[in-house]
């Protein structure tokens, strides 16, 4: 039997925090900008932009330091809610395209795009859609690389950068990835110098090397896996993200508007948008509630349906029916939220009575 091959792309959001804090401030975008510290000039750098980074600051640094190297650099103390909320809509944007994501930092994601079904768009189309949405929706600019291991695609990515998509193609992953140096494994610091002082600084020099000179390096245990890495094989699959109980999307007001047509196109995108994220775990609504917030209050209207709702039209027609009354007065709304809960997969049994909702309260 033929193995299957995996279609893995690494996102790169580096610097996270940085994109975020441009996301919220567009004005900061082509200026050098400076992460961490108290505000008043103590502290340490937590995140740096490239114009920063070429001016000599990096991570770690006191924020002292940070000023002298870059006095023209944005300072910002970092705001850790924000960080997290973009954290998770991120997540959100990768779950709609695949059930298979890991997240092992902030700042990247690894996501299988390998097709499971009939309808699922090509690995590069795929990658592209998460792309663009992640700059639609977040304002996050992402490299991305697609490759058949973990390693092809973040080495790829890397070299994507800014902005851009480099595919490995199939049969040109050790070839691709031989000239990079030892450091792109990721192995601790005295597992590297040991390969370093057996004179293997490539990927390739590892992948090449005869098992007797990985061995006496790393160890008879460790020489195996090694080899593997650098070869991109025997790699563990990523993981299905577990099911989720319930999904919701909200959006906060900044400019607390009163364009009642324009809060009404926000419940309908958000309650979209939640509807897509059903569609990889192949689930489907029972109850979906709007939530809608002022300043003193928060009002919420909720249905529920037999059979469950899967088709998006359906999602968000019946979300701006629910939040149609709660717009009234459309000045003073703060927050909007939309939540998908009691999921389960689809019927495809047709009822004998036409769909209604099972219960409304305010």
């Amino acid at each position: 039997m033929r193995e299957r091959r995996h279609n893995v792309l690494h996102v790169d959001l580096d610097p996270f925090f940085v994109s975020v804090e441009r996301s919220l401030d567009p004005s900061l975008r082509e200026r050098p900008v400076v992460i961490g510290g108290d505000g008043h000039g103590m502290g340490f750098v937590a995140a740096v932009s490239e114009e920063a980074r070429r001016a000599g600051v990096r991570v770690g640094l006191p924020v002292a330091e940070a000023r002298r190297l870059c006095p023209a650099a944005a300072f910002r103390r970092g705001d850790l809610d924000a960080y997290g909320r973009h954290s998770e809509e991120v997540t959100a944007v990768l779950l709609a395209a695949s059930r298979r994501v890991e997240r092992p930092s902030a700042d990247e994601a690894f996501v299988d795009l390998t097709p499971e079904g009939p309808g699922d768009p090509p690995p590069v189309r795929a990658a592209e859609t998460i792309r663009d949405e992640l700059q639609r929706r977040l304002g996050l600019d992402a490299s991305l690389g697609l490759a058949s291991s973990r390693l092809a695609a973040r080495i790829a990515s890397s070299w994507a950068k800014p902005r851009g998509l480099l595919v490995v193609l199939p049969g040109y992953e050790l070839s691709f990835v031989a000239g990079k140096p030892v450091s792109a494994l990721g192995l601790p610091l005295h597992l590297e110098c040991a390969l370093e002082r057996a004179g293997l600084a490539t990927l390739g020099q590892v992948a090449e090397a005869e098992e007797a000179v990985l061995a006496a390096a790393l160890g008879a245990g460790a020489a195996p896996r090694v080899r593997a890495a650098a070869r991109g094989e025997q790699e563990a699959p990523i993981a299905v993200a577990a099911p989720p109980a319930s999904l919701q999307e909200e959006a906060t007001i900044r400019d607390r508007r009163s364009d009642r047509q324009a809060l009404e196109e926000m419940v309908d995108a958000l309650a979209r948008r939640a509807a897509r994220r059903l569609k990889p775990f192949r689930l489907a609504t029972r109850a979906l509630s709007v939530e809608v917030r002022r300043a003193s209050e928060a009002a919420r209207r909720s249905d529920a349906w037999n059979p469950a709702l899967a088709d998006e039209e359906a999602i968000a027609a019946a979300a701006r029916a629910l939040a149609a009354p709660l717009l009234d007065p459309a000045d003073g709304v703060r927050a909007l939220q939309v939540r998908l809960s009691r999921l389960e997969p689809p019927t495809s049994q047709v009822p004998l009575f036409p769909v209604t909702p099972a219960f409304r309260h305010a």
